[in-house]
């Protein structure tokens, strides 16, 4: 169902950003609209999941994703995505969690990489450059 990552040549990447904290949900939003961008936003799993579901032309190029979410955990988000999708849609764990068996869970489930939060702009940034080389 996932092929490769790449968008058209005439179109930016689209992230969707899984956040419900309100400030670092419009943190991650402006960096990324600033980069050039196009952002999706959910801010609980019920509304990630919609978000991967919903008919549209294509997924997310990928998916930037916090853990601790109200009505369903951020892991249970990753779990139905790797069922459902595969491993071919990147994510970006981005988490306030300091819990290492949670982190080892969510590792091996497949994730491009784990940041922890407060991350810093060039962090995230880095981060999307390596998911799209």
């Amino acid at each position: 169902m996932v092929g490769e990552r790449q968008p058209a040549s005439d179109s930016a990447y689209t992230i969707l950003v899984v956040e419900d904290d309100p400030a670092v949900a419009r943190f991650l939003e402006s960096l990324l609209l600033d980069r050039g961008y196009q952002v999706l936003r959910a801010g609980n799993a019920v509304e990630a999941l919609v978000a991967l579901t919903a008919p549209r032309p294509e997924l997310p190029h990928a998916v930037i994703l916090d853990l601790g979410l109200p009505l369903e955990s951020g892991v249970s988000v990753l779990s139905f995505l790797r069922k459902v999708v595969g491993r071919g849609l990147p994510v970006i764990v981005l988490t306030g969690r300091q819990d290492e068996e949670e982190e080892a869970a969510v590792r091996d489930l497949g994730v491009s990489a784990f940041l922890r939060k407060p991350a810093t702009a060039e962090q995230v940034l880095q981060v999307l450059a390596a998911v799209f080389r």
